[in-house]
Order: C-alpha cells, then sequence, then structure tokens
C-alpha cells in the first residue's frame, strides 16, 4: 500500500486534480471569465446592404447600396449609400440620416449628389416605379444636382393630433438631365416607345447654385375614421447663380433668365372620413405659390396633368411657379357582394380641378369623372364638361389606377 503513494501523486499531477487543503473553502464560485460581445452599430441592410431600388424613365434602376450606422438606441441612424442608375450609368454617393436629440427632436441631414424631383406627391415612390415598369407612365420629370440639406423638428402630441414644426437650410448645385427628345428609354412592357410615356421629354433645368432657408409645419389628426394630414413649406433663397439651358429650344422655360430671388409656398393636404355606412369622403390638395423679382428657376416648377391629377390632360403637361390642384372622392362599396380575397367592389364619384402656369395662374381645368373598382385596383372614366377647353385638356379619358 506504501509503494502505491508515489504512484498516485504522479496520477493526480497529470490529470489536473488536487485534493482540498485543510481549511480550502470549495463552494466558493469560479472566477467568470466570460467576455461580453456588442453588436456591432454598423450593418448591412438585407444582409448585402441593398435598400428599395427605384425605376423611372431618366434614371433607369435605381440602385442604392452601402452599410448602415445606427447607435444610441435609435438616436444616431446613418446611411451611407452609393446609388447605381443604369440609364444614365451613373454612381451617386451620399451621407444621409436621423439624429435625434430627444425624444421629439429630429434633425435630418443629407449630403450628396442625386435625381432630384418635385412631383413625388402624385404617387408614391412604389406606385410611381409600378407604373413605369408597366404601362410607361412616369409621373415625375426629373433635374440632377449636388446637395447638402439640414431639417431640424421638433414634434408636439396631444390626443389625437401631432404638429411638428421645422426649419431648415439648403445649399445645391443643379443641372439638367434627360432629354428632349430621347432616342432611347428604359425598358417597360408597354409604352416603351411613346412620346408620352417612356419617351417623354424631360424639361431642363436652370445650371447653377442655389443658397436658400425653409421653414413650415406638419400636422396630423386622427380621431376614430377621420384622419387629416397637412404639410406647409416655405422656402426664402437667399444666394441665386443659375444660367439658362437652351438645350430645349429659345422658347423653353428654363431658356429664360431666372428671377434674383424667390420665396416659394407649397401645401400638400388630405382629409378622409366616412359618411353614410361603408361609404367614405377623401378630400386632396397641392398648391404652390412663388413671389419674387422674375419666375423662379425652372428646377422650382411643379407639374400636374394624366393618370392621378387631371385624367383629361396629357401627363404632366401643366407645369409652372404657381399651381392649384383640388379633389374629391366620394366612394360607395357594394356590402353585399364580398369577393374572396379582394373584398367588396365598389363604384367612386370624382371631381378635380386645377393648373398651373408662371407668373400667374391659369383658369382651372375641371375633370368630372365616375370610377369602378375592388381591392387595389381601380378604372375611371373622365370628362372636361367645359364648352370652351384649355388646349391642353381632352373631352373625355380612361385611366387605369392601383393603390398599396
Amino acid at each position: 500500500m506504501i509503494a502505491l503513494r508515489p504512484l498516485a501523486m504522479v496520477v493526480f499531477a497529470l490529470t489536473g486534480l488536487a485534493l482540498p487543503l485543510p481549511g480550502q473553502d470549495t463552494t466558493a464560485a469560479a472566477p467568470d471569465t466570460a467576455y461580453d460581445y456588442h453588436e456591432s452599430p454598423i450593418s448591412l441592410p438585407l444582409g448585402l446592404g441593398l435598400r428599395i431600388p427605384g425605376y423611372d424613365r431618366v434614371n433607369g434602376i435605381t440602385l442604392p447600396w452601402g452599410p448602415k450606422l445606427e447607435a444610441g438606441e435609435g438616436k444616431f441612424d446613418i446611411d451611407a449609400l452609393v446609388r447605381y442608375r443604369s440609364n444614365l450609368g451613373k454612381w451617386d454617393p451620399s451621407l444621409e440620416g436621423v439624429i435625434r436629440p430627444g425624444d421629439d427632436n429630429e434633425l435630418k441631414l443629407f449630403v450628396g449628389r442625386g435625381t432630384f424631383t418635385n412631383d413625388d406627391w402624385i404617387r408614391t415612390d412604389l406606385m410611381n416605379s409600378l407604373a413605369v415598369l408597366g404601362v410607361g407612365s412616369d409621373a415625375r420629370n426629373w433635374y440632377r444636382g449636388d446637395r447638402a440639406t439640414a431639417r431640424l423638428s421638433r414634434a408636439f402630441t396631444r390626443t389625437s393630433l401631432i404638429v411638428s414644426p421645422f426649419i431648415g437650410g439648403n445649399l445645391e448645385r443643379d443641372w439638367s438631365t434627360g432629354s428632349v427628345a430621347p432616342a432611347k428609354s428604359p425598358w417597360s412592357f408597354f409604352g416603351r416607345k411613346g412620346n408620352l410615356k417612356m419617351r417623354r421629354p424631360n424639361p431642363r433645368a436652370g445650371k447653377g447654385s442655389i443658397t436658400s432657408v425653409f421653414g413650415g409645419t406638419a400636422i396630423e389628426f386622427g380621431r376614430g375614421d377621420l384622419e387629416a394630414k397637412l404639410d406647409a413649406t416655405l422656402e426664402k433663397s437667399l444666394r441665386t447663380a443659375l444660367k439658362p439651358d437652351c438645350s430645349g429650344g429659345l422658347l423653353d422655360v428654363a431658356c429664360l433668365q431666372p428671377g434674383g430671388s424667390f420665396t416659394q409656398t407649397t401645401i400638400d393636404g388630405r382629409v378622409y372620413f366616412p359618411t353614410f355606412g361603408t361609404q367614405t369622403f377623401t378630400f386632396k390638395t397641392h398648391a404652390v405659390f412663388t413671389g419674387g423679382a422674375g419666375a423662379a428657376p425652372a428646377q422650382r416648377f411643379a407639374y400636374l396633368g394624366g393618370s392621378g391629377t387631371l385624367a383629361t390632360v396629357n401627363l404632366l403637361a401643366l407645369g409652372g411657379d404657381r399651381l392649384l390642384y383640388v379633389q374629391g372622392d366620394y366612394k360607395m362599396p357594394f356590402e353585399r357582394i364580398q369577393l374572396p380575397y379582394l373584398g367588396n367592389p365598389y363604384v367612386a364619384l370624382t371631381y378635380a380641378a386645377g393648373n398651373a402656369g408662371i407668373d400667374r395662374l391659369p383658369s382651372l381645368i375641371q375633370n368630372l369623372g365616375v370610377g369602378v373598382g375592388v381591392g387595389l385596383f381601380r378604372i375611371d372614366f373622365s370628362i372636361d364638361p367645359a364648352k370652351n377647353r384649355s388646349p391642353f385638356s381632352r373631352k373625355s379619358a380612361f385611366t387605369f389606377g392601383a393603390s398599396l
């Protein structure tokens, strides 16, 4: 038995086992040597850094890519992006994001190059992309530019009401894009070669720089089924250094020398509420009013016409630094008819009026319409009831639309 003791000591030494020493506390926990791992604040959305692409007749496919920086539990959210525009063959870098110094404060920043529009009030980005891809209908005019913008807002929340006043500053350098006589265009299922579709000319813009400040407010109200939204912006130029662009011809508005300064107000509003039973009424308006020495630069013009605004007018045929558009839509569902996955079909009555011009607002063009739809899809027939119609308006028009 004595001879086995040295062998046991060797075994214990090799296996790392040790007998407790007298008085040693064997119940104490071993020190924690594990490491705390924190998720990186830099991420690649969708796993690759891609964002939702866009599609239109000037840019073609716009494909954004880049990392996202998120910190402070949503208080710091910055995207470093590069947008590839297939029809232009351009790579546009930008740094954009939101800083939230408090629960109700928000600072939006954008620095970069891009292709910009004033007509995104007519359709959402997704709906315009689908309309371009499907039927070649691009309800936006475009211009190119380098831009630096900062916008500070604060939200005041009450029962059923959110008021968000904001102020900001903008510095931009702009130039024209697209063509007044496109020889080629991006692909679409229909309308690829149509002069009012994918090959619709893109208006020129003044070449040069604009420095401006702006302010305004966004208002949201909701109570029961009543919903209302209003956005109002006032922009005042501090400095303009623009040259006319006469590549569209001497009669093109961009060939006119822009005024030395401008003050522009833009209002966009929507009200929705139920009436009798399941019937509903929706009112929409968009207005642009400009003052100052001479006309505003062409990159501040707003346009209307075609599906989504005045159906009897060619797509975005009316434009200028003054615009007024109003629309009322009364929808009456057939409650006794229930289609699988689509819901109740409905009939709608529509009244729309609007026009646009330079330095003045022409007489309003009116449209009366009736539509039928189900689910996301709708077909409308509209007429211009005026005896002496505007040369820009037809007697009647059919339009097909969808909403998401």
